[in-house]
């Protein structure tokens, strides 16, 4: 063998140690007791600022064990590195009671950004009394987590607890992955949806645990290409699309599948919902496989009347088209005999809905449908019998 090919058979590939940005070196101090936003936001930008790693070792800002009080942190990018950023956090990050803004943990332009693990407490309680106490006047609602603008996401092993608001929001993103995150707030808290997505696509919620007082995970206009597996909801308002059609111009909601999800003591389960205003829109190609409901109030529904207060809408009809919606495999309970139900628009009806495999009954009995300007088809075994 040459001098080359020995030369060349004993090359190691040596592969940088990733940078890493503890931010109680910036400053920030555990304890609860000190607003570390500044020390967070330190540390943030000099992880931003560094390429040295490579693609396969992106730096890490560090949150450390402990309980580090910030008052609000808007994290933008992009970042230098190729690769992104790490933010890996092993204690606890907690909101004050008030915060000036309608986020508290933001990040905006953050290609490739990895959230690993921790928890973020919004601390909620305050501004939820405030919310339910007739002639206080709030603040406006908080959300926990405000990822916008951003490609390639990821998110693992995130704990969020008692938002002040909705728990995560995704907006205007393309590749998005929540894979085992947790979120958990009392079923009476006002608003706390877990996670809503508008204007994104590429959006994959995976074996996610969600448990709040509002919409498990909801999808607003402009959503596209989301998958969402074997998650568990309940308390709270179930999966939904919508509302939409609330302003003109909406953007589609197309391709959503959600497939293994388990949804107990829900308001309702699987549900799309427009306003009855005649906006256009669309929601088309969407299937829902695999659920089991547990004493839901409303397992599946399709409402396109929602009017709240009967404000600037009683009486219109909504300009939103739904078609091609699939429902595969759905079985449980529902605490309400009637356990399907469509209510679709007069100007628009919905169109290509299809029941199969549908096993939902009330107090042990086969539940009830309704049906309004709905036409399908059904198969298999469906109880309740199907109005299509």
């Amino acid at each position: 063998m040459g001098v080359l090919a020995l030369v060349a058979a004993s090359v190691v590939l040596v592969t940088a140690a990733a940078a890493e940005y503890n931010v109680v070196d910036y400053g920030a101090r555990p304890g609860g007791g000190t607003d570390s936003a500044e020390a967070f936001l330190a540390a943030w930008a000099a992880a931003c600022d560094d390429d040295t790693g490579g693609a396969s070792s992106p730096p890490v800002m560090r949150v450390p064990a402990g309980t580090f009080l910030v008052s609000q942190v808007y994290f933008k990018g992009p970042c230098r590195s190729a690769a992104g950023v790490v933010v890996a956090i092993d204690g606890a990050v907690v909101a004050p009671v008030a915060v000036d803004n309608t986020a508290w943990i933001m990040f905006h332009y953050a290609h490739g950004l990895k959230i690993r693990g921790g928890t973020l407490n919004g601390r909620g309680q305050a501004y939820w009394a405030c919310k339910t106490t007739p002639g206080r006047r709030c603040p406006p609602g908080t959300t926990t987590l405000d990822i916008s603008q951003s490609r390639n996401v990821s998110v693992k092993r995130l704990t969020m607890l008692n938002g002040k608001n909705a728990h995560m929001a995704i907006f205007d993103c393309a590749g998005v992955t929540l894979q085992g995150v947790k979120m958990a707030a009392p079923g009476d808290s006002p608003n706390t949806d877990g996670v809503h997505v508008q204007l994104s696509t590429g959006v994959r919620i995976l074996g996610a645990t969600i448990r709040t007082g509002d919409d498990c995970v909801s999808l607003g206009p402009g959503t596209s290409d989301v998958v969402i597996w074997n998650i568990r909801c309940g308390p709270g308002h179930g999966i939904s699309i919508g509302s939409l059609g609330g302003e003109a111009g909406e953007a589609p909601v197309r391709n959503v599948t959600v497939e293994g999800a388990v949804l107990t003591g829900t308001q309702n389960g699987l549900r799309i919902k427009t306003w009855g205003k005649p906006n256009r829109g669309l929601v088309a190609d969407v299937s829902f496989a695999g659920v089991t409901m547990q004493d839901v109030q409303n397992p599946i529904v399709v409402d396109q009347n929602y009017c709240p207060g009967n404000v600037n809408c009683p009486g219109q009809s909504s300009g939103v088209k739904i078609s091609d919606v699939k429902f595969t495999d759905i079985k449980g309970t529902s605490a309400t005999p009637v356990a399907v139900r469509f209510e679709c628009s007069g100007s628009y009806p919905c169109t290509g809905i299809t029941l199969k495999n549908i096993n939902l009954t009330y107090q042990d009995k086969p539940a009830q449908s309704v049906c309004k300007n709905a036409h399908g088809s059904a198969s298999g075994v469906v109880r309740p019998p199907s109005c299509l």
